[in-house]
C-alpha cells in the first residue's frame, strides 16, 4: 500500500501548498480577469498536484504509456474513447430522463434552447469539459495510481482503494469565498471537505461517485487499459454539464437525489449496476479488441483478465 499512501501524501501537499499561495496569486490574477478565488485555487492546487505527480510517478516507476493506461495503438484507442462516449451520452441521457420526467429537475429557460447558438456554446462547453475532466482524472486515477497500486496489492486493491479516494475528491472546491484574505486558502480547503463530516447528509453521493469509480476501475481491469474509462467518463460528463447548466431543482425534494449538488444520489446505484452488469455480460464481444488481442484470441486469455489475474504493464 506504499504506493496509495505516498499519493495520498502527495495530494496533501499540494494543497498545502496551493492554500499558502493562493490569496497572492489571486491579487495578481484580479489585475488581469475577474476570476473567483476558488477557481483561481482549484487551478493552483491542480498544477501543484501534476507537478509532485511526476515526482510519485518516478518514485513508483510508472513511467511509460502502458503504466498509464495508454498501451493500445493510438489509432485504436482513440476510436474506443469515441465509441464509448457515445454510449456514455445515451446511458447519461436515461439517467438524465429519468430526473426530467419525475420533475427532479426542470429547464430553467426552455427558450434559450430554442436557439441554436446558445445550444451551440452549451453543447461546446460541456464537451470540452467532459473531454477534459476524463483524460486528467482517469490518466491519474485508472492510469497511474491503478498501475501502482496494483503492482504492489493487486488489481481488486486498486478497484476498492481507488473508488473511495475517487469519491471523496468530487467534495472539493465546491465552496466560495466570497472576501478572500491571506488565510482564505486554508479556510477554502476545510471547507471543501467539511461536508464529509456529515456522513447522513452526502452518503447518497459519495454512493454514486463510487459507483461511477468502480465501473471505470471494471473497464481498466478487463481491458488493461483507459480507452474506454476515458471514453465512458467523458460522455457522462457531458450529460452532466448539460443538466448543470441547463436545468435547475424541481419543486419537490426527492429521495433520489441528494442535498449536495442536486443531481447525483441514490438514483445511480442501480443505474451503475444495470450498466455494469452490460459491460460484464458482453464482455467477449468488446474485451479482446478494447484490449488490444488479436481478432483469435482465446477464451482462456480473456478468463485470465476478466478474474484481475493479469495485470496491465
Amino acid at each position: 500500500m506504499r504506493a496509495f499512501a505516498w499519493f495520498l501524501g502527495v495530494l496533501v501537499a499540494a494543497g498545502v501548498a496551493a492554500a499558502a499561495i493562493a490569496y497572492p496569486v489571486f491579487e495578481l490574477t484580479s489585475r488581469i480577469a475577474p476570476w473567483p478565488f476558488h477557481r483561481v485555487y482549484g487551478r493552483i492546487a491542480m498544477l501543484t498536484a501534476a507537478g509532485a505527480l511526476v515526482c510519485w510517478c518516478r518514485r513508483f516507476g510508472v513511467a511509460n504509456r502502458r503504466e498509464l493506461g495508454y498501451g493500445l495503438p493510438w489509432r485504436r484507442f482513440w476510436a474506443l474513447a469515441a465509441a464509448f462516449c457515445g454510449i456514455g451520452i445515451v446511458t447519461a441521457i436515461a439517467g438524465a430522463a429519468f430526473l426530467l420526467v419525475q420533475g427532479i429537475r426542470v429547464v430553467s429557460d426552455p427558450a434559450s434552447l430554442a436557439s441554436l447558438k446558445p445550444l451551440a456554446h452549451l453543447g461546446l462547453v460541456a464537451l470540452s469539459s467532459g473531454v477534459a475532466v476524463a483524460f486528467i482524472e482517469e490518466t491519474v486515477m485508472r492510469g497511474a495510481l491503478h498501475s501502482a497500486i496494483a503492482r504492489e496489492s493487486g488489481e481488486l486493491a486498486a478497484l476498492w482503494l481507488i473508488a473511495p479516494l475517487f469519491a471523496v475528491l468530487h467534495f472539493f472546491a465546491k465552496t466560495h469565498i466570497d472576501a478572500p484574505g491571506w488565510m482564505s486558502g486554508f479556510d477554502l480547503a476545510w471547507r471543501s471537505f467539511a461536508p464529509l463530516a456529515d456522513p447522513g447528509a452526502v452518503l447518497d453521493s459519495f454512493l454514486a461517485w463510487m459507483t461511477v469509480s468502480l465501473i471505470l476501475s471494471l473497464t481498466r481491469i478487463l481491458t488493461g487499459n483507459i480507452a474506454v474509462a476515458i471514453g465512458l467518463h467523458a460522455g457522462w460528463v457531458v450529460v452532466l454539464r448539460l443538466l448543470q447548466e441547463a436545468t435547475g431543482s424541481g419543486t419537490m425534494h426527492s429521495a433520489w437525489v441528494g442535498r449536495f449538488d442536486g443531481l447525483l444520489g441514490y438514483w445511480l446505484l442501480p443505474w451503475g449496476a444495470a450498466i455494469a452488469l452490460a459491460l460484464w455480460s458482453t464482455r467477449r464481444a468488446w474485451v479482446p479488441y478494447a484490449s488490444g488481442e488479436p481478432s483469435g484470441a482465446s477464451n482462456a486469455s480473456l478468463s485470465r483478465r476478466s478474474s484481475g489475474s493479469s495485470i496491465s504493464r
